[in-house]
């Protein structure tokens, strides 16, 4: 059999890492690099794949000097390595094998539509904060026409073996006043097992209120997020409550067929008794 080469166990590696579970990057990392067995190699062949799973997973960051997350998305890129904060108005250098921001500057030109854009951030910033305990969100204004809102949640319990995330994009057609919506939810359960949740829901809202009042337009906007989200986690909450209940139980059988629960200690002790009496 043909040993793998390095470029083929690093491309593997890669394919690893963009599959990770939400907070568990740092470990899929580690044990890929005990595969690869070099870490050179894979140093220089998988920070491609690292920075874009940064870029789908949402993944936040720190400016230095400052305690607001900020997200990493395909929206604010604006050179190699180098992503929009449009809430300061900086750029910012991202270290995406640690994770980290650096190099801050302040951003050149003008922001299109940036009264709206501005408004719905307003807006956007106190529906997280009211609605996601560790979220953060990000609005970018792609042009005059068209602005994206994107917002994430990260739940890490490790200690209980479960990690979960929370994904939303939303994107605006200010003239059409269509809104189109994408809401991820990932959640990994691992204790004595491997057990995974991927929703994946679309949808596609109107926003009937003027431009012309950015911060009455903005408001009207988040009450439409607001409105879906409450719907799709209601369904969520009863999907799962249908799963527990109903699947799962006609996965296993919760008695024996006869009926009665069975005594360990009792066949233990028969399992001892029996290997006595052979001696």
């Amino acid at each position: 059999m043909d040993e793998v080469s390095i470029e083929e166990k690093v491309k593997i590696a890669s394919s690893f890492v963009l599959a990770s579970p939400p907070g568990e990057v740092n470990d899929v990392f580690n044990d890929v690099r005990l595969l690869v067995d070099n870490d050179s190699a894979l140093e220089d062949g998988i920070l491609q794949a690292l920075e874009q799973y940064h870029i789908d997973q949402f993944a936040t960051v720190t400016l230095p000097d400052s305690e607001s997350l900020v997200i990493v998305s395909k929206y604010g890129k604006v050179g190699e390595n180098r992503y929009l904060d449009p809430q300061s108005k900086q750029t910012f250098k991202l270290d995406s094998l640690r994770l980290a921001a650096s190099d801050v500057e302040p951003h050149d030109g003008d922001q299109p539509a940036e009264e709206l854009r501005s408004a719905i951030q307003t807006e956007a910033l106190a529906y997280v904060e009211d609605h996601f305990p560790n979220g953060a969100c990000a609005v970018y204004a792609i042009d005059s026409t068209h602005i994206v809102i994107v917002i994430v949640d990260n739940k890490y319990n490790p200690h209980n073996y479960w990690n979960g995330r929370w994904r939303a994009t939303w994107e605006l057609d200010t003239e059409s006043g269509e809104l189109k919506g994408t809401t991820k939810v990932q959640v990994h359960y691992y204790e004595d097992g491997n057990v995974q949740l991927n929703s994946d829901k679309e949808c596609t809202l109107n926003v009937s209120c003027s431009t012309e009042n950015a911060k009455e337009y903005a408001t009207s906007m988040l009450k439409e997020i607001a409105k879906f989200d409450k719907t799709h986690q209601s369904a969520m909450n009863e999907s799962y409550d249908d799963l527990a209940e109903n699947t799962f139980k006609g996965l296993r059988r919760a008695l024996p067929l006869t009926r009665n629960k069975l005594d360990w200690n009792k066949i233990l002790n028969y399992k001892i008794g029996n290997e006595l009496s052979q001696k």
